[in-house]
């Protein structure tokens, strides 16, 4: 019985979508590249290229002539229209569960009823929470790689006749991409040229259900690890993360640039550890969570604070202006007090810092000072330092504005 090429029917497909092709087949890298001419339903043409990795039938989809900035949501939506009908034709009419990969918007299209279309669903909604998987690259050939927002390294999933093997990238997570709570910053991305190595096997015959509970206890150890890092570095500064602008926060009023991170290793260990950017200092790594966490437990135990730090007020305001400096005095040149001490000032916000407490804004509108309310506080304060800062009990703000 003649094997039907599965390339050979995705060229078919195409031409009967409107398309005028020129293909070429590069046998000595089992590749064949298609440049197809702009038809009824896409009004761009396209190079598509269809290869094999990893044990997926890898579909890649790009134009030359696209503009990502202005037309990037009409071609997602005519692409993806026009190549999940052929997908969807070339399972259900021949078994291909063909995995296409739309380079210019970095979206996966599988057939959903296909074993293929399940495990690029699971994968999007317990590791993404949406319910498709983006993946931002340069990659020329990618296979069915995944960036999880929460994640510390790079994962790729290969597909064989009895399992489905889990790779992790040797390349980390640049720790400028998110913060120490795990909160992204910035898009996670596959770095160029990356390598991965295999973490785990999961057999076929147990079925999806498996992949989705290895694919849940993997996140959740991340997650958890982040959380009780969290925990355990507000035991001595229950205001950490409050006043974050980017990366940095304030300890104790100390400016840091703390990170987390828990990686796979090639050993089939993990491993997890904390530093601290700024300062360029390893506080913890091990292999074991817990013992992680004693160990930055004993080190935030042995630093000494410095005799000028930045003060309640100070942490709340520089960090609203996102200045993340030790000389407090530089940015706010006076306080005036109204109807309270600065005791009292540095108690009430002192503690409304620990309970994470939010800020009410007063009056944003103004071009040259801000107004909120915090701790029951009325605070003014310049728009951008340095400046003048005036603290007043709120109600006796809204008095005098009511007189």
């Amino acid at each position: 019985m003649e094997t039907i090429n599965w390339k050979k029917k995705m060229e078919e497909q195409l031409r009967r979508s409107g398309f005028t092709l020129q293909v070429e087949n590069m046998s000595n890298i089992r590749l064949t590249e298609i440049h197809a001419s702009s038809s009824p339903l896409i009004s761009y043409p396209l190079r598509v290229r269809l290869y094999e990795r990893m044990g997926w039938l890898m579909c890649t989809v790009d134009s030359p002539t696209l503009n990502r900035n202005e037309d990037h949501p009409l071609f997602e939506r005519m692409v993806t229209a026009v190549f999940e009908r052929i997908v969807r034709h070339l399972y259900n009419g021949y078994g291909f569960h063909i995995l296409t990969f739309i380079g210019d918007t970095g979206n996966y299209i599988a057939p959903k009823d296909s074993e293929t279309g399940e495990v690029v669903r699971l994968v999007a909604h317990l590791w993404n929470d949406r319910s498709y998987i983006h993946l931002d690259t340069f990659e020329e050939y990618p296979a069915l790689y995944v960036t999880p927002p929460w994640a510390h390294q790079a994962y790729a999933i290969e597909s064989t006749d009895d399992e489905w093997v889990i790779y992790a990238g040797r390349g980390g997570r640049p720790s400028t991409d998110y913060r120490a709570d795990g909160v992204e910053l910035k898009p996670h991305r596959l770095s160029d040229g990356e390598l991965f190595f295999p973490v785990d096997r999961i057999s076929k015959e147990k079925g999806t259900l498996a992949l989705a509970e290895w694919l849940r206890l993997e996140r959740r150890e991340v997650e958890d690890f982040m959380m009780s890092f969290m925990q355990t570095i507000r035991k001595f500064d229950p205001s950490f993360g409050f006043a974050w602008g980017g990366t940095e926060t304030f300890f104790h009023g100390v400016p840091v640039e703390p990170y987390a991170q828990v990686l796979r290793l090639e050993s089939g260990k993990r491993r997890y550890r904390v530093m601290n950017n700024t300062a360029k200092r390893l506080f913890a790594v091990s292999d074991d969570p817990n013992e992680c966490l004693k160990e930055v437990s004993r080190t935030l135990g042995t630093i000494t604070l410095p005799e000028r730090r930045v003060s309640a007020l100070g942490q709340l305001i520089m960090g609203i202006w996102q200045q993340f400096e030790t000389d407090e005095e530089t940015y706010i040149q006076e306080v005036a007090f109204r109807d309270i001490s600065k005791f009292q000032m540095e108690e009430k916000i002192g503690h409304a810092l620990a309970n994470q407490q939010r800020i009410r804004w007063i009056d944003k509108n103004h071009p040259h000072q801000d107004v909120i309310e915090y701790a029951h506080l009325r605070i003014t304060f310049p728009k951008r330092p340095p400046g003048l800062v005036t603290v007043e009990p709120a109600e006796s703000g809204q008095e005098r504005g009511a007189l």
